[in-house]
């Protein structure tokens, strides 16, 4: 039997989020908890309060017995503040957890000095000089995501090491995680909603290949025909060859996530006009990648999102195709911040934390592929 009360809760979330199915969501949070090993008991986290299934990283954390989470949100193109703590604490109370979790509107908010592990999520970055001073000095810092997604303008990674803070990734790679598969399903669900049928269509993939392989299995499992055209860290690619792959493609998925050159319209690059000329009735699918949302809209050609994201940002995150990836990845951040923190309490400097939790785990990333500086 389902309880009234929780029934009337429920409701309260539809209103405000993303339909979570809020049963499913619990059961791949308590999964990832047990899989993963987290126990915040005794932490305190500071992380964010966020739409859609970002909405479940305080829950994973207060679900995992975090003594107090504190989540910042703010308005955004998103969804109004208002709204994201209404439905943060409709969840947090349908499971039990809502006197754990506490909303901040500020990033000045006296609470944050508690904290014992700080997120590098969108509502609480930038993680610049003025903030990590703020923060307590035994303060642990897990990005959620992989180290080589690192960027200046969220993390001053060179005032945290002066700060003594520890900082280390997540190894998306691992095998718990295979975040990177998710891109594949993400793709191909981009696909289908562009009308694409997948199944014997021609489909070409520009990206680096760490992206553009996953995404090139899943197209041929399901009998797509896939070409790959590897673009560099340095943003370089055939030009030959794309134009050779392109004419009878009926799809481009766009992946390059390590360049921040323009793929299209500079130099002997193609441009978008010249690639509609080509080819009028591709659809071009965005991932990631240096793509100008108005240069491919005017040349007509058909495209998968309302606007790209900027260089280093994904346009579309393997959340869009379900909770799991995204659970799966905050629970294992939030457990590289839980060893990073315990260490902290145990006397460890900086660098002895993050070496021994390198040595502890492989969900943890260093900054060796970022730069020999650190």
């Amino acid at each position: 039997m389902v309880d009234e009360k929780l029934l009337e809760l429920k409701e309260l979330i539809m209103k405000n989020s993303h339909t979570i199915n809020v049963y499913r969501s619990k059961s791949l949070i308590n999964a990832a908890i047990e899989k993963f090993h987290l126990d915040l008991s005794g932490l305190v986290v500071l992380t964010e309060a966020a739409t859609n299934y970002y909405m479940l990283t305080p829950m994973i954390a207060a679900l995992a017995n975090a003594d107090k989470v504190y989540a910042i949100t703010r308005d955004s193109r998103y969804g109004k503040a208002k709204d994201v703590h209404a439905a943060t604490l409709d969840l947090a109370q349908i499971w039990g957890i809502n006197s754990k979790i506490e909303i901040i509107l500020s990033r000045d908010d006296q609470r944050i000095v508690d904290a014992d592990i700080v997120t590098n999520l969108g509502f609480v970055r930038p993680l610049d000089k003025t903030f990590l001073i703020s923060l307590k000095s035994t303060v642990a810092i897990p990005l959620m995501w992989a180290a080589w997604e690192y960027r200046k303008e969220d993390l001053d990674l060179e005032e945290a090491r002066r700060l003594g803070i520890p900082v280390l990734g997540t190894n998306e790679l691992d095998h718990r995680l295979q975040t990177t598969k998710y891109v594949g399903i993400t793709a191909l669900k981009l696909l289908l909603n562009m009308d694409i049928e997948v199944f014997c269509s021609n489909i070409v993939i520009m990206g680096s290949n760490d992206f553009a392989q996953p995404i090139r299995e899943v197209i041929s499992n399901v009998g797509g025909i896939s070409h790959c055209l590897e673009v560099t860290s340095k943003g370089e690619y055939d030009v030959k060859s794309f134009w050779e792959s392109i004419d009878s493609a009926d799809a481009l998925v766009i992946c390059d996530h390590r360049s921040k050159k323009r793929l299209f319209g500079i130099e002997k690059r193609p441009s978008a006009k010249d690639i509609y000329r080509r080819n009028p009735g591709l659809v071009v699918i965005h991932i990631c990648g240096n793509v100008e949302t108005n240069e491919i809209a005017s040349a007509g050609l058909k495209y998968s999102s309302s606007s790209f994201a900027a260089p280093g940002f994904m346009t579309v995150t393997t959340d869009y195709v379900g909770p799991k990836p995204l659970i799966d990845l905050h629970t294992a951040g939030l457990h590289i911040g839980e060893l990073l923190a315990k260490k902290r309490r145990q006397g460890l400097n900086r660098m002895e934390t993050e070496e021994a939790v390198l040595q502890e785990t492989t969900l943890a990333q260093g900054f060796s592929c970022v730069t020999s500086q650190y």
